[in-house]
């Protein structure tokens, strides 16, 4: 960690807060799943299963992707953002503005869409400008850098097109294609937020897993072809390339599970075990979703179930945990006077919390897996994924709270 710039660090309080949402919304979406029952995964065009959907891919992806950029572009990638007392409004404004979004999907409330727009891409759209800033501005690794910018490039394109299909949606223009709505998934799930795990994990991989270093050329490579990837699927949208052609898009997350497996059993120095088990699990995921997706006959519904509900939340949330543990410590060495030893970054999350996270996470998943499957055992899946997000809100808030009530015992 000797490279990190922690004088650059913003209060830890403010990812914090992101990180928190992230799981919250989370614990939503299950109850959310668990009230519809089989009828937020009959089809992927119900108002039930798109508030599902944005649900998992605004609140908990979302959150949890913002949340991390706050910290990671200052602290590892040289990149302090802008005009960062902004930020504590932003995530107000996003999680205000996702909030009126669900209520305009779910009950077509016409009114609710202008401020759900103007809070949630607005957000969105004045997030990614200062973190495109701080990107161009930084000094740190300029292969990390890019990355970043490509999945930020790749979220302003996703919100581009949300605001569109809201606009198709609530009336205020010609209904969308199909393709738009594809395109839109493809952006999001594919340029923003695995672009961005790509980008982080080169740096968090060797740092939090001890893998070794990826290689800048591997990186180059990746970047080029993620970006060749979107041009593809967007081609076949628009009908300049054969329909079929947007099943090209299976292959970055079945390289990057690749990827991670095999930086994994080659790590010199292993740490954190069930943060590896929870890329090993998603990356597993992200696996399946990719060979069921090039599978003639397979149901949209399960690989996005997949995708949007196992591989990528998996990944997130041992994330979201370990840094947590970051932050606390950061907090409490803020608040601790110096000279004062305070206890290490490992011992501040208990890995008995970890653990039993990790442990209702793959249960529920398997769960939500076979309710894809077999839409009858939705509201058991979904009893059981807001536990998984409540056992893993209530670990982090533990965790957490020892920034403020910790006391050195001097007996």
């Amino acid at each position: 960690m000797s490279g990190l710039a922690f004088a650059q660090a913003p209060p830890p309080l403010v990812p914090v807060r992101f990180l928190q949402s992230a799981l919250a919304w989370g614990l939503v979406a299950g109850l959310w799943l668990a009230w519809q029952g089989e009828v937020a995964l009959l089809s992927r065009w119900t108002p039930a299963t798109l508030v599902l959907v944005h649900m998992l891919a605004l609140g908990l992806l979302g959150n949890a992707m913002l949340g991390s950029l706050v910290q990671f572009l200052p602290v590892a990638a040289g990149s302090p953002l802008p005009c960062p007392r902004l930020v504590p409004w932003l995530h107000a404004m996003f999680n205000l503005g996702l909030v009126l979004l669900l209520v305009t999907l779910a009950s077509q409330a016409r009114a609710c869409a202008v401020p759900a727009g103007v809070l949630l891409c607005g957000s969105l759209a004045v997030f990614t400008v200062l973190a495109l800033v701080a990107v161009l501005r930084g000094n740190g690794q300029r292969v990390v850098r890019d990355g970043v910018g490509l999945a930020l490039v790749a979220l302003a394109m996703t919100t581009a097109l949300g605001l569109l299909l809201l606009a198709a949606r609530t009336g205020w223009r010609v209904p969308a294609p199909p393709g738009l709505v594809d395109l839109h998934a493809m952006f999001g799930s594919l340029g923003w937020v695995l672009g961005l795990l790509a980008a982080v994990g080169s740096i968090t991989l060797p740092m939090l897993q001890g893998t070794h270093a990826v290689p800048s050329a591997g990186s180059r490579v990746w970047q080029v072809s993620l970006l060749a990837t979107l041009g593809v699927v967007a081609a076949a949208q628009m009908k300049l390339l054969p329909e079929a052609a947007w099943r090209v898009a299976a292959w970055p997350f079945a390289v990057f599970g690749i990827a991670v497996f095999v930086l994994q059993a080659r790590a010199p120095h292993r740490r954190n075990p069930t943060l590896r088990r929870f890329w090993q699990a998603g990356c597993t995921a992200l696996l399946a979703a990719s060979v069921t997706a090039l599978w003639p006959g397979t149901p949209l519904l399960l690989v996005g179930m997949l995708v949007l509900g196992v591989g990528l939340p998996l990944m997130v949330v041992g994330m979201a945990l370990e840094i947590t543990g970051f932050l606390t410590w950061i907090a409490l060495r803020q608040r601790v006077p110096r000279g004062l030893r305070v206890p290490g970054v490992g011992s501040l999350f208990a890995e008995a919390d970890k653990r039993r996270a990790f442990a209702a996470h793959v249960i529920a998943d398997l769960l939500l897996v076979m309710a894809a499957l077999a839409p009858a055992v939705a509201r058991t899946a979904g009893f059981v994924i807001a536990l998984a997000y409540a056992v893993s809100l209530h670990g982090q808030r533990r965790c957490w709270r020892q920034a403020a009530t910790w006391r050195r015992d001097d007996g």
